[in-house]
């Protein structure tokens, strides 16, 4: 008992000094008072160069000078020096001293550029500096904070990033700068500036977060600051998606494969909330239809689903298997089963208004669906996981129920919305016993300022069949903004064609050269691969603007020809002109004949040798 106690009272000892160091506890978020309203808050004045834009409020004091404004965007309030300015600086002041007097802080390198970090407390007597990409990885917690707690300067590198995973947000990121704040040119920023001196934007950089400078100026050129929220537990959501392949006979539909997550049965199209954890889709399957995975599932079904992530698995479902194991003796070649053309669509949603910054509110979605490929769609669905009735407005020219290459079909959906939310539709056609499907969503922003982003892809792949055997595919990608707010970061990946860039800059499409996909831009890329098989893959584009991320997915099928068994074709036989050796049923004359041929030989060569003829 006594070596018990003595182990017990080390512990407990143990346990405290941790707490003292701060070891054992996550870091708690910064207080920032009044200062929370702020995006830009100014010591001695606020000066902009070009277009910025600015969510959020701004001020500035002891010094309410405030140059180049007139080409400012600002959605908020410019209390210049007044009575709310006066109380965020004492507030800004307060929680500048808090940041700075964390402890249990570790050590960090003078550049952070390349590395992935976790919710903590971080510290370097010197400046901290930023190059490239700085991931904060949240650990699927949306109350994870970081604060950075920097001796001098802060200074990010032209074009740098810092990344937020995993749930991390952006409010509850926090830098402590022991003088001034500087942003390379395009610097992607994340998180709440709190500069002792100067905060200074070298030019055209995205902040989510604020710009916080107690006793010098902050300098905007052609800047966009959002002043971030922090959002509660987010909710993390899966949308399972089902394609079908008849082109070798089959029949099935959508209804005859019933979709399962985690053994839990869902719908088609249909996103569902889900914690963040690991879950395997899973699906009712056919014999004759073998099975392929696309999107963010791997081969086995498997989504790994993170807090506020949105995740999209497509099951394809092809009758390959249905295919005969001989051609019963007809000689088929394997070019007899030839597949029909596989059919694609496209669809873009637009809701409107974008943000209701007043409150719940009424939204209007509009649909607009086009075939993008080469032969009619039929059997048009359109599934809104929390929008309907989805009415058809206009489109369908001759009353003929078939989406046609010419045509473009508007839908539209009206429902009201009481916080900010996001939506997925799927649409989905036929054409030759093949289903084609496109997925968009659009976030629409309720009771805050903020306008969300939209972005959309759409992919041609080139041919949309192979022989036998397989060939090269080219799929081409044309990235587009149907929203009003510019977009960084903007990355095209594809599961199944693996060259795309990722992150894009300095596309060719970018007109004026900012790295940003604008509303009246159009970025296109390429991807080659060799395919072997029928094969579904998914194209992601993601773009991000004001402290949100938009993503939207293209989904298509090649198919390649299936190869059947040819038969062993059936040669006439000659007429027997001797005897086959091999054969066992011999007349026995020709057996007795043999024999006797064979004995006159033998005895013929020993004469000879004998008398040495």
């Amino acid at each position: 008992m006594k070596t018990f106690n003595k182990f017990l009272i080390v512990v407990l000892v143990v346990a405290f000094m941790l707490s003292l160091t701060g070891l054992t506890r996550a870091a708690t978020t910064i207080n920032l008072g009044v200062a929370d309203n702020f995006a830009v808050l100014a010591g001695s004045g606020i000066t902009n160069t070009g277009a910025t834009t600015i969510t959020g409020d701004v001020g500035s004091y002891p010094t309410l000078t405030q140059t180049g404004f007139g080409s400012v965007t600002l959605t908020g309030t410019n209390h210049a020096g007044d009575g709310v300015t006066q109380q965020g600086k004492t507030d800004l002041t307060a929680a500048y001293i808090d940041a700075a007097g964390r402890g249990g802080a570790s050590a960090i390198v003078a550049d952070l550029g390349g590395q992935t970090l976790t919710p903590g407390v971080y510290n370097t007597a010197s400046g901290i500096g930023i190059t490239g990409e700085l991931t904060l990885n949240g650990g699927d917690d949306p109350n994870a904070v970081f604060i950075f707690q920097a001796g001098s300067t802060l200074t990010t590198a032209a074009a740098s990033h810092v990344t937020l995973t995993h749930s991390a947000q952006a409010c509850n990121v926090f830098w402590q700068v022991g003088s001034s704040a500087t942003l390379g040119t395009t610097s992607d920023f994340k998180g709440n500036i709190l500069a002792l001196a100067s905060i200074t934007d070298n030019g055209g950089s995205t902040i989510a977060g604020r710009m916080l400078a107690r006793n010098a100026a902050v300098t905007l050129n052609n800047t966009t600051v959002t002043k971030a929220t922090c959002s509660g537990v987010l909710p993390a959501t899966i949308s399972v998606v089902k394609t079908i392949i008849n082109d070798n006979g089959g029949s099935k539909v959508v209804a005859d494969f019933p979709l399962f997550v985690n053994g839990v049965p869902i719908s088609s199209g249909v996103t569902t909330v889900f914690p963040a954890a690991a879950y395997t889709i899973t699906e009712t399957t056919s014999p004759i239809y073998a099975q392929s995975f696309s999107g963010d599932c791997n081969a086995s079904g498997v989504v790994n689903l993170a807090a506020g992530e949105h995740k999209l698995c497509v099951i394809t479902n092809n009758d390959i298997a249905s295919l005969p194991t001989s051609s019963g003796g007809g000689g088929w070649t394997a070019y007899d089963v030839i597949p029909a053309v596989p059919p694609l669509i496209d669809v873009v949603k637009v809701p409107s208004p974008l943000a209701l910054p007043n409150g719940p509110g009424l939204v209007e979605y509009t649909y607009t669906l086009t075939n993008i490929g080469t032969v009619p769609v039929t059997n048009v669905t359109m599934v809104d996981d929390t929008c309907n009735p989805i009415i058809l407005a206009s489109g369908d020219i001759n009353n003929d129920a078939k989406l046609d290459l010419t045509e473009t079909w508007v839908y539209q959906c009206s429902t009201t919305l009481a916080a900010t939310h996001t939506n997925t539709v799927v649409a989905t056609g036929w054409a030759n016993g093949i289903s084609a499907v496109d997925v968009a969503s659009a976030t629409v922003v309720v009771s805050q300022p903020i306008i969300p982003p939209l972005i959309h892809v759409t992919k041609l792949p080139n041919p949309l069949t192979l022989p036998a055997g397989g060939g090269v595919a080219v799929y081409t990608y044309t990235v587009t903004n149907p929203g009003t707010e510019p977009l960084s970061n903007v990355s095209i990946i594809d599961d199944k064609c693996t060259s795309l860039p990722g992150r894009v800059t300095g596309h060719p499409g970018d007109l004026n050269h900012n790295d940003l996909l604008e509303s009246n831009e159009s970025w296109s890329f390429t991807c080659r691969t060799y395919l072997t098989t029928t094969t579904t893959n998914t194209a992601t584009a993601s773009g991000e603007a004001n402290g949100l991320t938009a993503k939207d997915f293209a989904i298509a099928n090649v198919i390649v020809y299936a190869a059947v068994p040819v038969a062993t074709p059936v040669v006439p036989k000659l007429p027997k002109a001797g005897f086959d050796p091999n054969e066992k049923n011999i007349p026995w004359n020709i057996v007795v004949m043999a024999g006797l041929l064979g004995l006159i030989s033998t005895s013929l060569v020993v004469v000879l040798k004998k008398h040495k003829i």
